[in-house]
């Protein structure tokens, strides 16, 4: 028996990459160069996508594109399908059609609390013969020892040296415990310097960008406590110990806590996903790379505050 109903045209695989694309770099004209299409064509593409869903999937304000409820529930399937199709693809790409062994990854322990479980285990569900030996640290790991195979850091720059990938960009500003329901006004850094009791790290590290950062902000007065990570910064914080510098991916999960200041841009800090080149063709170093290294990055652009 034939139907006279039209069936409803169905989206292409390519169509949700479009749609991913868009929405993990907030414009058409930043989705291009991922996407290798010009500014025209993927502009005709995704209003045909959008034609054939019969819904707009962005909101247009000012150049930049947000998911509309119906994009998102694009988008969110891209996301969950992307791992598994990267690894069909580097499956039937490699001389190893199964990855597998061990690849020790070594992170800060804020990262690996809040950013690299949910990943871990999609990354997991893709490449079950890949074991990953997590070790965290403060400082970066020397890779021309091999203390680690692969590592995600967060600095201005990576020696030459190293091969990866830059995942986005880390964002930062001064939190405090959260006190009653209301948002609080947003603060000036140098006021907050002068009046509250602030977390800092050690004394002598000056290391980072963001030790020298509070040590020239701070006054050694205003600070009733140091501590050697960002994490423990964190918990000391929710304790309403003092206030704190803190990575904005947090926001997401550490609820009691509330940012007094918005985004400081002089802390604005890329980070990496890198290894040694001698193991960038290694099958299970390459699915990192292509594989749980954009599944990072997506991650990472959804929390970012």
């Amino acid at each position: 028996m034939s139907s006279n109903r039209t069936a409803r045209p169905s989206l292409a695989w390519s169509d949700f990459l479009v749609v991913h694309a868009i929405a993990r770099h907030g414009s058409v004209a930043k989705a291009t160069t991922p996407l290798g299409m010009s500014h025209a064509t993927l502009l005709r593409r995704l209003e045909q996508i959008e034609t054939r869903m019969q819904t707009p999937l962005f909101e247009r304000v000012r150049g930049q594109y947000t998911l509309t409820a119906a994009g998102h529930e694009i988008e969110q399937a891209a996301r969950a399908i992307e791992p598994i199709a990267m690894a069909a693809e580097t499956r039937a790409r490699g001389t190893d059609p199964r990855p597998s062994g061990e690849v020790r990854l070594n992170t800060s322990s804020i990262i690996a609390t809040h950013l690299l479980p949910v990943v871990l285990a999609q990354f997991g569900t893709a490449f079950p013969e890949v074991r990953i030996e997590l070790s965290t640290s403060r400082d970066h790991v020397n890779l021309r020892r091999r203390d680690a195979d692969v590592a995600l850091r967060i600095a201005d720059t990576v020696p030459d040296w190293l091969v990866g990938r830059e995942l986005g960009l880390l964002r930062f500003k001064i939190y405090a415990r959260r006190s009653g329901r209301t948002a609080v006004p947003l603060r000036d850094v140098a006021e907050l310097s002068r009046q509250r009791r602030w977390i800092a790290f050690e004394r002598d590290a000056i290391d980072q960008k963001f030790d020298r950062w509070l040590a020239s902000e701070v006054p050694d007065a205003h600070v009733v406590l140091r501590v050697d990570n960002f994490t423990h910064a964190a918990a000391m914080a929710r304790a309403g110990l003092g206030i704190a510098l803190l990575p904005t991916f947090i926001e997401g999960s550490l609820v009691d806590l509330q940012p007094l200041t918005a985004p400081i841009a002089a802390l604005d800090t890329p980070l990496w996903l890198v290894t040694h080149a001698e193991l960038r063709n290694v099958p299970r170093i390459q699915v990192m790379l292509r594989a749980f290294g954009p599944a990072l990055a997506n991650r990472l652009a959804r929390m970012r505050a």
